[in-house]
């Protein structure tokens, strides 16, 4: 378990650094060419969930956050191995940080919006606990889905090492 809540803990200050950083040295200015205008920096707030869906309900997606908070802490007792412990603690320092946005970034409780930096490509804005959240989803699927498809396999290799031909 100390592997996801150091985890989480480091994602949640990395992001809520740099919100505090985009906020102090970007709220309204223009954005900032990290790669052409391919890659930029620009500060926006989001009241919705991932590409902006549900703007204006942060109420269902502060509810939601602590159901996923209260779901990782219970799934952590039990998670092994390492890898998973860790991607739990992505998703989890990630929805702790968009929490916080929504808990003290605005004018009451649970309607705030989260802030929201990072502008790739075609990709809405996002920032560091958006990232967090979409690869430990990516990589716990893909982890659960190895150990799913290893445990298909075992008994199978098991009884054709026992039965000899």
């Amino acid at each position: 378990m100390l592997a996801t809540y150091g985890t989480a803990a480091a994602v949640l200050a990395l992001d809520q650094l740099t919100k505090h950083l985009v906020v102090s040295r970007l709220a309204g200015r223009p954005p900032v060419d990290v790669i052409g205008s391919f890659v930029q920096l620009r500060f926006t707030t989001n009241s919705g969930g991932a590409f902006s869906l549900l703007t204006g309900a942060p109420l269902f997606f502060g509810v939601m956050a602590m159901v996923i908070i209260g779901g990782i802490v219970y799934a952590s007792r039990r998670a092994q191995p390492l890898s998973v412990l860790v991607v739990l603690g992505l998703i989890l320092g990630g929805a702790l940080g968009n929490l916080c946005d929504r808990l003290f970034r605005g004018e009451g409780l649970l309607r705030g919006e989260v802030v929201d930096f990072v502008k790739v490509g075609i990709w809405p804005v996002f920032n560091l606990a958006d990232s967090c959240v979409v690869v430990g989803g990516l990589l716990l699927a893909l982890f659960l889905g190895r150990a799913e498809r290893d445990k298909g396999q075992a008994p199978a290799d098991t009884a054709s090492r026992a039965d000899p031909p």
